[in-house]
């Protein structure tokens, strides 16, 4: 964990605590169904964790399951996060169907404008 602050223009960087891949146990997202940038790392202890955002919360996760399946094959969980947005192949879809909705409110909308000429 890196304590980060600004002095004037520069920009300070201190290492306040740090952890091993190998004693992760699990990523904890808390819940995958809305937009917040907290969840908890499980190690020998529970440590709560606020990212930057939503997005760099999934990033952070994609990367340690990357790191773990390239280095250490460790089996450990991933839990309340969406899976469609853990893995980098479906970017287009979302458990909510989203991009579907969006795609058929379009088709209505052309249809729509179609009728009316």
């Amino acid at each position: 964990m890196v304590k980060h602050w600004r002095v004037d223009r520069e920009e300070k960087y201190e290492m306040v605590e740090k952890w091993f891949l190998k004693d992760l146990e699990m990523i904890d997202g808390k819940e995958a169904d809305t937009d917040n940038p907290y969840f908890d790392m499980h190690f020998h202890k529970v440590y709560n964790m606020e990212a930057y955002s939503c997005a760099s919360k999934y990033t952070f996760a994609r990367t340690l399951s990357k790191l773990n399946a390239m280095y250490l094959k460790k089996d450990f969980k991933i839990v309340n996060f969406d899976d469609t947005y853990l893995n980098d192949d479906s970017i287009w879809s979302s458990s909510n169907r989203d991009f579907v909705v969006v795609m058929k409110v379009c088709f209505y909308a052309f249809s729509l404008l179609c009728l009316s000429l």
